[in-house]
Parts: structure tokens; C-alpha cells; sequence
């Protein structure tokens, strides 16, 4: 595949990781991970040890091994070792349902898997097996600096199932490279990993702060999703480099006071819309620390788009421009530039271009096309709409039909409705993205009919059974059931109208005086509507559950208590811990413990 020239040699990223770890270049903290402070000589020697099981494995540089491991010192461990080594690492999301990690691990043609515990019909690396120690001297490093596959990254697809994302060294160069020089990362900072490490954002933090000699935090399985622990983590190790997407940082905003997060020198979004509200918090709360927007999808490699933020950008957060070595394009349907301000469709040349999709073992590049307005380039098509401003700096309009960002995850509406059309009981199902009035955060919807003859539907049962095949990121939190899905003209589902259906139904709205009290009623209904979804079965029936209705009358149990927390945590970002729980006595008293954490 033909991409733009780099027009430099890009730095050697893991050869400077490997000096650090096997050299002696670097004597301090590598990693804090569970209350121990790990030295870069002591990860050498992790790294050393996964390198040899790997080595006695008869792996050559360009197998796949799949990393199937919780966030852990190990994970980073097993990652850098295959990294050197010049073997396809896969980063396997453990919370998924089992059906689909195997997907992953058959699409991606793994020929050994690292885990905790042997994997039946795999060949394995268990952790408790590893060697004891190391063989000197350190295997022989065999990575490649090129447009070779490195690693392999999967994203929600248009067909139905998850799209295998190939991806270089070369282009993950490119963005450390110029990312650590204009960030200024140096071996002073710290770094967290917040984000999960199946997510491309977490590439840079692991292997940025390896190659720089800095340090990385890294959560534990009970810290990794819980605010209130990222803050005490921030405060704790002196955190200065910050990279998530938005709704983590406002999570972390939510619950952190603010001196725990005067450490941060940096923080960068990505990946989602960034409210100028979290901007402005963020200028009040740390104005030492520099803003930055980054963007551009797993294609294009980590980022490939970015804006460090001004005291200018108060409405609208700027996509940004290209990073160097690349270029995007505002194209109209005839693949021709549009003219400034008029919205079209992004598309991304050069060297952060991945390889293409794998499926099944054959290389795809649906979606890279050639662009006679770039020389011929080839060019990622992306879901991504958008438009030049007067001073060059591109701004995100939305994205075309049928792909949606919800809290930073890219989702197809298609892989979703093939699933809940396999699940049995709808008719029809539609999936669109709505805007919660009171979060103002996008909440996954579906719409659905309803078979002739069938009254209603078990939502609570439903969304179970679609653990069994969709990650929970991809599970619908809202659903409205109409009689018909409406369709245009050429009898396709109208899904601009659906999505406007749903958000006028499911979100009421008033006149702007009344906004306050409108959000209020729509937090406490949806704060009723997990409430009758986990209610006890030989209560009253949901119908006659209310705000006013107490809690004890329904049957709840601890257990069903904590879970409408995590459903609330899920929804809107925010936590009730079990104590405070307790002492609600109804349904209203919750409801006024998430607006009091809201406000502040």
C-alpha cells in the first residue's frame, strides 16, 4: 500500500526500551503496580523471562500471540516482550464474553496464548509456569522498524463482527516520536494507564514512558474502574502526563479535589466529543497544565490528528490538524475537497495508515482507497464528517450513519442489531446514539417492534443473554419500543428519523427556563427505570414503582442494590457507594444523591 513518506527516519522506539531495560541506562521506577515500586533492571528481567518462554514456544519474529491477561504488571510485561521480539502481540479485552474472545483468538490465526490459566484447544504460556529466571545473556532482539504487522487491535465493524485493525511499527514511531517531543515527555514524568489496554491510546502510554526512562502507573483490576482510586493514584505518585477519553477525565474530575491533581502537567482527550464545560473546568481546577485534543480512528493509529487548546477555544473544541507525516482531506461525495466550512467526509494519508483488516487470514483494505485529488495516495475513508475553519484547523461535525462513539468506544450500529437480531423476541431493531439532557453525554439506544401478538418484552432478560455476544460497552441502555421503524423513500430504515424519535421520546424537552426542571424529571425517571429493572420479582408490578416508592417495600437486597449502583456508574458516571445507599429510603432520596454529586 502506497502512503506518503515520512520524510525523515523516524527514532528507534524500542531500541530504546530495550537499552533501558537491559542496559543499565536507566536505574528507577519503571513501573507502580498493586503498592510495589518496580525498577527498570527488575522489569528487564520480567521482560527477559516472558522473551525466553516465548523463545522455547519456537515463536519467530511474525507469529501472533494473543495476550490474555487482566491490567497488570504482567500484561506490560508480556507486550514488550513480544514487541522486541518481532512477534504480533493481541491485547484480548478479558471482560468480553467468551464467544467472542474466541472469535479474536480464530480470526487472528494465534499461535500461543498467555494467560493465567491453560486455554483448552491453545497453546499456552501460563504465568505460574514461567521460567524462574532469566538465561543469560538476554535473548537477541528481532523487531522491525517497518510497515510490517506489529500488533493487531480490534474495532467495532460494520459486518457484524469486530474488525481485525493491522498495525505497524513504523506508524507507532511517527506518533511517539512526535508526541514525546512536542509533549516534552522526559524521564522525570509519570505516566497512568488508565485506559484498557485492548484500546490503541494505551500503546502510547506503555511504550512512550518505557522509551523515555519514565514511570508508569498502572491500576489494579479494583482500582482500573474506579475514580475515586485514579485521583488517590494521581496524588499519590505525582502524576503528570494524563491520556483517556473524555468521560474518563470526567469521572476523574467528578470525584478528585483539587489539589490531588496538581501534578498534572498534561492532559490530552481523545477519541470522543470533549464538552468545553470539562475545558473550562479543567483551565479553572489546573491552569499550569497544557489541554490537548487528539483524534483520528484505530486505522490511523493511535492519534494522527491533534489541538493543544487555548484560552480561544471556548465553544468548540478543534479536531485539530494532521500530525506530521500526514495529511487529512474534507472530501464531497464525489471525492472532491470541499470548500472552507462546508462539511464533508474525512479521509487520512500517510504514515500513520495501518495495514488494513484481517479476516480469517487474508489482508483487506476495505475502505483504504486511492484519491485522485492526493496524487493517487491512498486514503483511509472514515466515519468522520467534518469541515476546514478559517485558521486550518479541522472541526468535528458528527460522524455518517451507522458508526457511534459512546464514551470513547467506536460501536456499529450493524454489529449490534445482527446481534439483537439473533437474540430472538424483536421483530426489528434499530441502534442510535441519543444525548442524555442532564450528562449531555451520548448513551447507546435501541428502538425496537415488537413480533404481531406480543405485548412486551423482558428488556432486564434480553440484555442478559446479549452478554453472551457483545462486549457491555455495546449493550443498549435505553429502549424504546414503536409500533413501526420508520423508512425512507427507498425503504431503508430512516435512521435520522429513528435517532430524532428516540431523543424526543426517551429525553423530553422544554423551553429554556424550564431546562433545570426537565432534567430533573428525566434524571429521576431513568433512575426509576433501573430501579424496575432490578426489583425484586415478587414485588408490585413495575408500573406501580415510583420516586416516592421506598426502597425496603420492593424486596431489593444488597445485591440488587449495588447492582442499579454500577447501572447508575454506568449511566452517568456517577458512584454510590453501598453506605450511602442504604440509607436512602426511596427511590427519590437516590435520585437527590446523584444530583448533589452532579453539582459537584
Amino acid at each position: 500500500m502506497h502512503t506518503e513518506g515520512t520524510g525523515e527516519q523516524v527514532s528507534d522506539f524500542l531500541d530504546r526500551i530495550r537499552h533501558n531495560l537491559f542496559a543499565g541506562a536507566v536505574d528507577k521506577t519503571a513501573l507502580f503496580y498493586a503498592g510495589q515500586a518496580i525498577s527498570y533492571p527488575q522489569m528487564g528481567e520480567q521482560v527477559a523471562r516472558f522473551m525466553q518462554a516465548l523463545q522455547q514456544k519456537d515463536l519467530q519474529a511474525g507469529a501472533v500471540v494473543a495476550v490474555c491477561l487482566p491490567k497488570s504488571a504482567e500484561h506490560v510485561y508480556a507486550v514488550v516482550a513480544c514487541a522486541l521480539l518481532g512477534i504480533i502481540w493481541l491485547p484480548v479485552d478479558m471482560d468480553a464474553p467468551p464467544a467472542r474472545r474466541m472469535y479474536l483468538l480464530d480470526n487472528s490465526e494465534v499461535d500461543v496464548v498467555i494467560a493465567q490459566a491453560h486455554i483448552a484447544g491453545r497453546q499456552c504460556i501460563v504465568l505460574d509456569e514461567l521460567p524462574a529466571a532469566p538465561l543469560m545473556p538476554v535473548p537477541e532482539c528481532r523487531y522491525r522498524l517497518d510497515r510490517s504487522a506489529a500488533y493487531y487491535l480490534y474495532t467495532s465493524g460494520s459486518t457484524g463482527v469486530p474488525k481485525c485493525v493491522v498495525l505497524n511499527n513504523q506508524a507507532t514511531a511517527n506518533v511517539l516520536e512526535h508526541t514525546i517531543d512536542r509533549w516534552q515527555v522526559r524521564q522525570e514524568d509519570v505516566l497512568m494507564a488508565v485506559t484498557p489496554f485492548h484500546h490503541d491510546m494505551s500503546v502510547f502510554d506503555v511504550f512512550a514512558a518505557m522509551a523515555q526512562g519514565a514511570t508508569l502507573v498502572v491500576p489494579t483490576i479494583m482500582q482500573v474502574k474506579d475514580a475515586c482510586a485514579w485521583a488517590e493514584l494521581v496524588a499519590k505518585h505525582k502524576i503528570t502526563v494524563w491520556v483517556s477519553v473524555p468521560a474518563i477525565v470526567d469521572m476523574l474530575c467528578s470525584v478528585a479535589q483539587t489539589e490531588q491533581l496538581q501534578s498534572l502537567r498534561l492532559v490530552a482527550q481523545g477519541g470522543d466529543y470533549i464538552k468545553p464545560a470539562l475545558i473550562e473546568y479543567l483551565r479553572q481546577q489546573l491552569p499550569q497544565a497544557r489541554l490537548f485534543s487528539l483524534g483520528g480512528p484505530t486505522e490511523t493509529t493511535i492519534w494522527s490528528i491533534w489541538h493543544e487548546i487555548t484560552a480561544q477555544d471556548v465553544d468548540v473544541i478543534p479536531y485539530g490538524q494532521a500530525l506530521p507525516h500526514n495529511r487529512y482531506y474534507i472530501l464531497d461525495e464525489a471525492l472532491q475537497p470541499c470548500a472552507l466550512g462546508e462539511i464533508g467526509q474525512m479521509y487520512m494519508s500517510g504514515v500513520n495508515l495501518s495495514n488494513g483488516y484481517l479476516l480469517d487470514g487474508q489482508m483487506l483494505t476495505n475502505d483504504f482507497v486511492p484519491l485522485d485529488c492526493a496524487g493517487g495516495k491512498v486514503a483511509l475513508r472514515m466515519s468522520d464528517l467534518g469541515y476546514v475553519r478559517e485558521d486550518g484547523n479541522i472541526i468535528f461535525a458528527g460522524r455518517t450513519q451507522g458508526y457511534l462513539k459512546i464514551k470513547g468506544v467506536r460501536i456499529s450500529a450493524a454489529e449490534v442489531e445482527a446481534v439483537l437480531a439473533k437474540s430472538g423476541g424483536l421483530a426489528d431493531s434499530v441502534v442510535v446514539g441519543c444525548t442524555h439532557p442532564v450528562t449531555a453525554m451520548q448513551e447507546l439506544v435501541a428502538v425496537y417492534r415488537l413480533p404481531a401478538g406480543m405485548e412486551d418484552m423482558d428488556i432486564l432478560a434480553l440484555k442478559e443473554r446479549l452478554l453472551f455476544s457483545l462486549p457491555k460497552s455495546h449493550i443498549p441502555t435505553r429502549w424504546l419500543a414503536v409500533e413501526e421503524i420508520p423508512l425512507t423513500r427507498n425503504v431503508k430504515i430512516d435512521r435520522k428519523l429513528v435517532q430524532q424519535m428516540a431523543q424526543e421520546q426517551l429525553y423530553p424537552s422544554a423551553p429554556q427556563a424550564e431546562t433545570t426542571s426537565v432534567q430533573e424529571q428525566t434524571l429521576a425517571a431513568d433512575i426509576v427505570a433501573i430501579f424496575r429493572d432490578f426489583h425484586s420479582q415478587s414485588a408490585a408490578s413495575t408500573e406501580n414503582i415510583t420516586g416516592h416508592t421506598e426502597i425496603l417495600a420492593m424486596g431489593m437486597r444488597l445485591k440488587q442494590l449495588m447492582q442499579v449502583a454500577g447501572q447508575i456508574k454506568e449511566q452517568f458516571d456517577i458512584k454510590l457507594e453501598a453506605p450511602l445507599l442504604l440509607r436512602c429510603k426511596t427511590i427519590q432520596d437516590v435520585v437527590r444523591q446523584v444530583q448533589q454529586k452532579m453539582r459537584h
